[in-house]
C-alpha cells in the first residue's frame, strides 16, 4: 500500500487547533467563571459551557499529528528536538508573562512560589504536587506524556504493521484503569498502584489520542479496514463511559467526524484566512489567555458596564497577545532550534584524529 506524500501538509489541521483554542478561551471567560472561580468578575453575556471539550479535539488532533511526525522524522532525535522547539520556550515564554502579571495585578488562588514556577516550566508540575501557573496547562502533562509513549513504542517498530492491535492493548488497559479506579477501594494497593501506572502512559485520554491515531494509520495506507472500525468503536465505548453527559459524549463524536472530514480534504472552507491566522497562534493562544484574560475582564469594569465590550475588548487583547508571542518567540525559537540541530547533524561527530587534537 503506497503512503501519502511525506511532504504534504494537511491546513485543515492547524485551522482546527484554532477553533479548538477559541472554544476553550470563550469557555473560560464565559461558563467557566462560575465554574471555576469563587469571586465574582462579571455576569458573562452568554453561557458557552461545553468550549472547554476543545481540549478533547486538541487531544484528537495530536493523536494524528504526531503519529505523522514520527512516521515522517528521519530520527528519533530530529523528533525529539521538533517537540521541544514547537513547546518549550512558548511554554516558558507564557509562563514568564503570566506570572509578571499575576504578581503585579492580582489573581486569587493562583499564587505559586518560586519553586511551583520552576516545576511549572517542566510541563509536569503535578508530578509533585505543585500548583500551576495557570490552570489550562493540565493538558499539557497528557500531552508530553503520550508524546514520550508513541516514541518508545514508534524506536520498539510497534507501529509498522501492528498498529491496531497495539492500539486496541492500549485501549483495553485504559477501560480496565478506568475499571479500577472508579470501583475499587482508594485505600487498595491495586488502586494506587493503577494510579500510578496510568498516569505515565496516557491512559487517561487515549481514547481521544487513538481516534487521530487510526484516522492517520487509514490516512498512510489509503484503505480502511475492519481493524480501523474496531478501534474506533472501542474509542467510541470509552468516550461513552468517561463522558461527563450526554451532550459531551455527542461532541466527542462530532469532533472525530471533523477530524476525519478535515484530514481527507471535505472542509475546504477551514483554509480560511482568519482560520489560518488562529491556527497559527493556537497554542500561544491557549497558554496565555486564562489568568490575564481573567484579569483584564476585572479591570475593565472601571470602565464599561457592557459585559459584551469587556467580553470584545479581552478576547482582541488576548489574541493580539497571542500574535506577539507567536511571531516574536514561538516561530524565532522553533526556527533557531531546529536550525542549530540542522546544522550539528550536518557537521557529524569529529573524526578521531581532530578529537585527539582537541
Amino acid at each position: 500500500m503506497n503512503s501519502i506524500n511525506p511532504r504534504l501538509r494537511i491546513g485543515e489541521l492547524d485551522a482546527l487547533r484554532g477553533i479548538a483554542a477559541v472554544a476553550v478561551l470563550l469557555f473560560h471567560f464565559t461558563s467557566g467563571i462560575a465554574k471555576n472561580w469563587t469571586f465574582h468578575l462579571y455576569d458573562p453575556p452568554f453561557q458557552f459551557p461545553y468550549g472547554g471539550a476543545g481540549v478533547d479535539l486538541f487531544f484528537m488532533i495530536s493523536g494524528f499529528v504526531i503519529f505523522m511526525t514520527l512516521d515522517r522524522a528521519k530520527s528519533a532525535a530530529s523528533f525529539a528536538v521538533g517537540r521541544f522547539s514547537r513547546l518549550y520556550p512558548t511554554l516558558w515564554a507564557c509562563a514568564v508573562i503570566t506570572l509578571l502579571v499575576t504578581a503585579n495585578f492580582g489573581l486569587p488562588g493562583m499564587e505559586v512560589n518560586s519553586g511551583e514556577a520552576l516545576w511549572n516550566l517542566t510541563m509536569l508540575p503535578r508530578f509533585v504536587r505543585a500548583r500551576m501557573i495557570d490552570g489550562v496547562y493540565w493538558s499539557l502533562e497528557y500531552e508530553l506524556l503520550f508524546y514520550v509513549a508513541m516514541l518508545i513504542l514508534h524506536l520498539l517498530g510497534a507501529f509498522k504493521k501492528h498498529t491496531v492491535p497495539v492500539l486496541l492493548l492500549w485501549l483495553a488497559a485504559a477501560a480496565a484503569a478506568h475499571g479500577i479506579l472508579t470501583h475499587l477501594n482508594a485505600e487498595s494497593l491495586v488502586y494506587r498502584l493503577t494510579g500510578k501506572i496510568k498516569a505515565v502512559t496516557s491512559l487517561d485520554y487515549i481514547h481521544l489520542f487513538g481516534v487521530g491515531m487510526i484516522l492517520y494509520d487509514s490516512h498512510r495506507r489509503r484503505a480502511w479496514s475492519a481493524g480501523h472500525s474496531l478501534v474506533l468503536l472501542v474509542c467510541g465505548a470509552i468516550a461513552w463511559w468517561k463522558a461527563e453527559s450526554q451532550l459531551h459524549f455527542a461532541l466527542v463524536l462530532a469532533f472525530g467526524l471533523l477530524l476525519h472530514l478535515a484530514t481527507t480534504g471535505r472542509l475546504p472552507f477551514l483554509n480560511a484566512k482568519v482560520l489560518v491566522f488562529l491556527g497559527a497562534i493556537s497554542y500561544p493562544l491557549y497558554l496565555i489567555h486564562q489568568n490575564i484574560g481573567l484579569i483584564l475582564l476585572n479591570a475593565l469594569g472601571a470602565v464599561t458596564t457592557s459585559a459584551w465590550m469587556r467580553l470584545g475588548v479581552t478576547v482582541v487583547a488576548m489574541v493580539l497577545l497571542a500574535w506577539v508571542i507567536s511571531v516574536c518567540i514561538e516561530r524565532p525559537s522553533m526556527k533557531w532550534v531546529r536550525e542549530k540541530m540542522k546544522r550539528l547533524t550536518e557537521r557529524g561527530p569529529p573524526s578521531p584524529q581532530h578529537s585527539a587534537d582537541a
